[in-house]
């Protein structure tokens, strides 16, 4: 799941100076998916993309949506948000928040999400992250 993040994130033109410092926050650990809830959307018998949810009373946090490049215009992404709020909901939540990468505001708010403001990247200092925001 790293490798396609950092597949999906690079597709967006970022250099690898800038991919190898985010690589830590795109890894997901064995200890990420043991404890929250993550999915992954089979495309064609390879993994298209996936999610992570961290569930919290009444909001949760995507932590992860990622779609492999080959993979990008299929679909998969809308899927895969569409069941993340899903699951937020079902597991009581009423909002989902996530930082985005500034490539994906579009896509973000096709699907009915809003950004409340910026963030500070924990990888790359300086940079700021759109903070997103979807309720339901």
């Amino acid at each position: 799941m790293t490798e396609l993040a950092l597949r999906s994130k690079a597709s967006w033109g970022y250099d690898p100076v800038f991919m190898e410092a985010c690589r830590d926050d795109l890894t997901v650990t064995r200890e990420d998916i043991a404890d929250n809830p993550t999915y992954v959307v089979d495309g064609a018998g390879a993994v298209a993309g996936f999610y992570l949810l961290r569930p919290h009373g009444r909001a949760a946090r995507l932590e992860f949506l990622y779609v492999a490049p080959e993979a990008m215009g299929k679909g998969y992404g809308r899927a895969l948000f569409s069941h993340a709020v899903t699951q937020a909901r079902d597991a009581g939540a009423v909002q989902m928040t996530w930082d985005a990468d500034p490539h994906a505001v579009p896509f973000y708010r096709k699907m009915g999400a809003r950004q409340e403001g910026w963030v500070p990247s924990s990888a790359v200092p300086g940079r700021l992250l759109p903070a997103m925001r979807c309720d339901f």
